[in-house]
């Protein structure tokens, strides 16, 4: 992966109108998990089965007419409880999607390692993050996710990536093209513990990268959104550490010191949202820059607003027809006019790294020594 393939991405913080350039596609609601925090908890509840691969290709191809996209993630539900997952990276990565990333519970043991090693083999241009869910230390994760055992078998499930990591073929560039990482959901169940648990974590699973959340949205059980953002700010502390002493090495692809700068401006950026302080607003690029198509075809700017540009059931899945519609340039303007903004992670830090007055800060956070303390 040649870096010089980025520069054309860059020109879409200065020239907003253009095609997606981030899909969230949620392939399905099923889940072998009932995450009490859990935003989606609704879809899971009724097991909505996700869209056909026939389907997920049209998407994939009507999004390779309408230009490049620059990552595309999978979600759910839990991902890899669909058998045909590696047909559905496929319909996209055959067609030059570059990075991947599909988060999982850990919980689909037997499917994990075939599936991710199946689309590997054969898209090698690929860059495949996949990372692995945990909400605390074993008697937190499973109560909050009501899986007993569920903790354990995540332990295992990025030990098995990470052995599968180390004896999967490099790239032609020499880099490794599979991301193993992990993800955390700050809640009030866990905000006490989760900072102490991932330094546990990245001790002793060595993973590439962590990805930090605040729980969003509508959860099932509301009260665990009720969380302390001191310690949000403490966790995100913690994350720094660890990347500024090399034991979060993050994943190994061009320009990955840009995204380790991108995710600490976008971590303070949501503290400062969730706290109300709306003074640096970043204008939101979803629905413009980004898209999510949920499991019923539902195509919306982003998982939190809750507004729809259309379905693709009415147009074949045909991404394009919607995304050029008038419903589509109404709720650009609506977002704009109404200076949208929220808490969810993949929407900030779109906005963070396609924000030119931002470009400075970024650049200079990039070139920082690892380990260097900042003023």
């Amino acid at each position: 992966m040649n870096a010089s393939r980025y520069l054309a991405f860059a020109a879409r913080g200065i020239r907003r109108p253009g095609p997606p350039l981030h899909l969230t596609v949620f392939v399905t609601g099923r889940c072998n998990a009932r995450c009490r925090h859990c935003f989606h908890w609704k879809e899971v509840e009724e097991g909505v089965p996700g869209p056909s691969a026939q389907q997920v290709d049209r998407l994939a191809a009507s999004s390779a007419r309408m230009g490049p996209l620059l990552w595309v993630s999978f979600g759910g539900g839990e991902p890899f409880l669909r058998a045909d997952l590696a047909l559905l990276a496929s319909s996209f990565a055959r067609r030059g999607l570059r990075h991947l990333a599909i988060p999982t519970n850990g919980l689909v043991e037997e499917r994990l390692a075939p599936t991710v090693e199946r689309v590997l083999a054969e898209h090698p241009e690929l860059f495949l993050s996949v990372g692995v869910s945990f909400d605390g230390p074993p008697a937190i994760h499973d109560s909050i996710r009501q899986v007993p055992g569920g903790h354990a078998r995540a332990m295992q499930s990025v030990r098995t990536l990470r052995a599968l990591e180390r004896r999967l073929p490099r790239g032609a560039d020499g880099r490794s093209r599979l991301g193993v990482g992990i993800l955390l959901t700050l809640t009030q169940e866990n905000q006490d513990v989760l900072a102490l648990h991932m330094g546990e974590l990245v001790r002793e699973l060595s993973p590439d990268n962590v990805t930090l959340n605040l729980a969003r949205g509508t959860a099932k059980e509301p009260h665990l959104l009720q969380v302390d953002l001191a310690r949000y700010r403490e966790l995100v502390l913690e994350k720094q550490r660890l990347v500024s002493d090399g034991s979060l090495p993050y994943f190994d692809f061009p320009l990955a010191r840009l995204a380790v700068a991108r995710d600490e401006l976008m971590y303070e950026h949501v503290a400062r949202i969730a706290a109300g302080d709306r003074s640096r607003h970043l204008p939101c690029t979803a629905g413009t820059l980004s898209a999510v198509v949920f499991e019923n075809g539902e195509v919306h700017p982003c998982e939190i607003l809750g507004q729809s540009l259309g379905n693709l059931n009415a147009v074949d899945w045909d991404l394009s027809r919607l995304w050029d519609s008038a419903a589509a340039r109404d709720l650009r303007v609506k977002i704009r006019r109404e200076r949208c903004a929220c808490t969810w992670e993949c929407a900030q830090a779109d906005n963070v790294l396609f924000q030119p007055r931002l470009w400075p800060a970024l650049a200079a956070r990039s070139l920082w020594p690892r380990g260097a303390p900042r003023a």
